[in-house]
């Protein structure tokens, strides 16, 4: 499990990266009362990770029979991470937009959303499908991954729906009550 974590955990830095990058500009946008800015950037920012998890999912895939031997040489560890390696590639998939989205909501002051959709999709949904496949169908390690890809295809479709139905000029009234700035509203 060790070996697969340090893989996520070297991916993850770019679409937490992303996520920095795009909270920042969506609330820049929203202040500046750039409703459609903010959808834009939250646009690029959302194919940024998808192209991100692809190159993800591509390397862990290429690279499944060689990740391994970076950290051991013992064969029943080597053959564990081969066969999780695609899994993982797949959740790096879900994870690169999901985690990119996050940073949508935050600039958008919908932080507890996210959260609320992460907690869900990872302890509703994630957890028990990975306690289930995990021990009593006995897959072990692929069945915790296994229930992992499920809870980042949840959670980063759940997530996808939010930012396709976010009403952007409703933000930007949001973004105006919170800061008491209803100055200079911009046509947009």
């Amino acid at each position: 499990m060790g070996i697969l974590i340090q893989a996520t955990a070297l991916v993850y830095n770019v679409p937490i990266a992303l996520n920095q990058a795009v909270s920042t500009r969506v609330g820049n946008e929203l202040g500046a009362n750039q409703p459609n800015k903010a959808k834009k950037s939250s646009i690029v920012a959302l194919s940024c990770a998808i192209f991100t998890g692809l190159i993800a999912m591509f390397l862990m895939l290429t690279m499944r029979h060689s990740w391994g031997r970076l950290f051991t040489t013992d064969k029943a560890i080597l053959s564990l991470t081969a066969a999780a390696m695609p899994v993982v590639g797949l959740c790096e998939l879900g994870n690169c937009p999901q985690t990119t989205i996050c940073g949508v909501l935050r600039g958008s002051t919908r932080p507890s959303l996210g959260a609320n959709i992460n907690l869900v999709s990872f302890y509703g949904v994630g957890l028990p499908i990975a306690v289930f496949l995990a021990f009593p169908m006995d897959l072990g390690l692929l069945g915790l991954w296994l229930g992992l890809l499920a809870a980042q295809v949840v959670c980063a479709a759940i997530m996808v729906l939010v930012l396709m139905r976010t009403d952007w000029a409703v933000q930007i009234d949001r973004a105006e009550e919170l800061t008491g700035n209803h100055g200079a509203r911009r046509k947009y």
